[in-house]
């Protein structure tokens, strides 16, 4: 699935190193990063209004992807 977003890519990857093929589990996920990013943005937007500094907002956010961790069980 193609998307014409740059930072999704072309084919997304599993566990295993080969490509995600259920068209449907790719559109929910590119659907959810694309939440994510107007998210993000609406984040970004309303802390520069309130005069927040670009680059602690950028290593807090960074931060929070850097230390994810997978909650899920056997998965």
């Amino acid at each position: 699935m193609t998307s014409n977003k740059p930072f999704i890519p072309k084919y997304w990857i599993g566990k295993n190193k080969k490509r995600i093929s259920c068209k449907e589990k790719i559109k929910i996920l590119n659907s959810n990063i694309d939440e994510l990013q107007e998210m993000i943005g609406d984040i970004y937007d309303e802390a520069i209004l309130i005069g927040i500094d670009e680059k602690q907002l950028k290593d807090v956010l960074l931060e929070i992807i850097k230390n994810m961790k997978n909650n899920l069980k056997n998965v």
